[in-house]
């Protein structure tokens, strides 16, 4: 009684040592957000205006740096649609080279140029994290305010629609924050008009640097201390009147519960351990070198997404990382044995992604010492 006994107050210790159930990676959450600094870089081409002697290319639009504010949502670890919007932005218009001379500013306008772009991300685990992307551009113009000396009044058209592509990536500081590297092409033109008959068209097409820091939401939920079950002293039986026949044979050993490793998570689709799952490691070291135990079986979980026999894979990929942890830390391999179960015995619910969290987890099972 005793050994088992010993087993369950082992079991609730490890349980205060841990964190709370539905533990929630923030890559588990599809939503991300980033701010911005863009480097707006104009490809300055455009076609000739005879009427004034403006050749081709010599109409210029200013380079300049603007705010940006990025959405983006991810469908699968791999894929994501990102929206990138901005408020309106004003731009100078020169004339370069004309039958006016030299350099002539002849007005501004302001263009609004949301993008929405479908994106692949290479390394959707990793700390550093590439992607390309590619979508369509549909730009806003307005307040034209363009003024041709001895000619007249310029219009633009309202709108420009095109595509766009990018690539960057974003570099993992911690559990929410990312730094964010990024440059898009898009395809915006504009058509020049007088008296509204078309004179020239302007390519702006052009390519946006950008900088800035990204946040993706989620996260683990607050620590819940769970009281450990206070010790119960051994007490031997009172002895016989007389001594028995046969002495009985002493219990086999008894495994206790199944426990829940909280707070232990991996990489997204892979064995690697995160690192605030360390010091929960570290205290199952600890708890399993000063027990009153004969084995320890690690099991693996994933929930059902994706191909079964990838996650059957991937559980005992992440139980053999559990226990390489725990050997290195100090604990006898002896002790220890590894198993993955895959999609199989869910406690929650795979039709929601609190219950898919759930059941993506890692538990251990103590096995008590016998005694007679």
């Amino acid at each position: 009684m005793a050994a088992c006994k010993s087993g369950t107050l082992v079991a609730a210790a490890l349980a205060a040592a841990m964190f709370g159930n539905n533990v929630r990676a923030a890559d588990d959450n599809p939503w991300e957000v980033r701010l911005r600094a863009i480097y707006l870089d104009p490809a300055q081409k455009s076609d000739a205006f005879e009427p004034l002697g403006i050749p081709s290319n010599a109409i210029h639009i200013n380079d300049r740096w603007l705010p940006d504010l990025d959405i983006e949502y991810h469908f699968t670890p791999h894929w994501s649609s990102e929206l990138v919007l901005t408020y309106p932005q004003s731009q100078t218009v020169t004339v370069e080279q004309s039958a006016l001379g030299g350099p002539t500013d002849i007005g501004t306008f302001k263009h609004l140029p949301p993008v929405l772009t479908a994106k692949y991300n290479f390394r959707p685990e990793g700390t550093f994290r590439p992607y390309v992307g590619a979508g369509i551009n549909l730009t806003f113009i307005s307040d034209v305010s363009l003024q041709v000396p001895t000619v007249g009044p310029l219009t633009l058209n309202k709108t420009s629609v095109g595509p766009a592509v990018q690539a960057g990536f974003d570099w993992k500081l911690d559990e929410h924050w990312f730094l964010n590297a990024d440059v898009k092409w898009v395809q915006l033109h504009a058509t020049v008009k007088y008296n509204d008959a078309p004179v020239s068209q302007l390519r702006i097409d052009p390519l946006l640097w950008g900088v800035g820091i990204g946040y993706r939401f989620g996260g683990p939920k607050a620590a819940v201390v769970v009281p450990a079950a206070a010790a119960v002293p051994y007490t031997a039986p009172a002895p016989a009147a007389a001594p028995p026949v046969a002495a009985p044979p002493p219990p086999a050993p008894a495994p206790a519960p199944e426990q829940i490793l909280e707070g232990v998570t991996f990489a997204t689709n892979s064995a690697q351990l995160t690192p605030a799952s360390g010091p929960i490691l570290d205290k199952v070291a600890a708890q399993i070198q000063s027990c009153n135990c004969s084995s320890v079986t690690i099991r693996g979980y994933t929930d059902s997404t994706g191909n079964p026999d990838y996650n059957q894979k991937l559980s005992e990929r992440r139980a053999a990382a559990v226990q390489e942890y725990l050997v290195a830390h100090g604990v006898p391999s002896r002790m220890l044995s590894s198993s993955g179960l895959g999609e199989n015995n869910p406690i929650d619910s795979n039709a929601t992604a609190s219950g898919r969290a759930a059941n993506r987890r890692v538990t251990v099972q103590f096995t008590s010492v016998g005694r007679p």
